[in-house]
């Protein structure tokens, strides 16, 4: 299933009907903010960084600037797609455009369960919040 890396500041109409899906069936652990909240982390500047899959939001994690950082957040997968490698490459994707745009990535409080993962996937833990740094 390939899914594609988009950044999103001004979502379509079905993108906010995807992102509302998202959040219904994550709401607890992954993409926690309702549409209202998703609105006003959009208006300060934040982005959605998005994977698609036929056109569809799939996969959404949010990002804020941070500095000369890029914290990230909310991380959710839509139940229908979900152990289809959707997070994967969607990490994937995240990590090789902060590379490329010499951006480190800062990740606060992930749940446990992910943490080895991320760990696995090149980030550190420092003073409490992982970060991946390939600049």
């Amino acid at each position: 299933m390939p899914v594609y890396l988009e950044c999103i500041q001004s979502p379509t109409d079905a993108d906010w009907q995807d992102l509302q899906k998202i959040h219904e069936e994550t709401a607890a652990d992954g993409l926690t903010k309702n549409m209202n909240e998703l609105h006003n982390f959009l208006s300060r500047g934040g982005e959605i960084l998005a994977g698609r899959f036929n056109d569809r939001i799939v996969g959404a994690i949010l990002a804020a600037p941070c500095g000369s950082s890029l914290a990230l957040s909310d991380a959710g997968v839509r139940r229908i797609t979900q152990r289809r490698g959707v997070m994967h490459q969607l990490m994937q994707r995240i990590q090789r455009r902060a590379e490329e745009l010499k951006q480190p990535l800062l990740i606060e409080k992930p749940p446990a369960e992910i943490q080895p993962a991320l760990l696995k996937r090149g980030f550190q833990l420092i003073d409490n919040v992982f970060v991946y740094n390939k600049v």
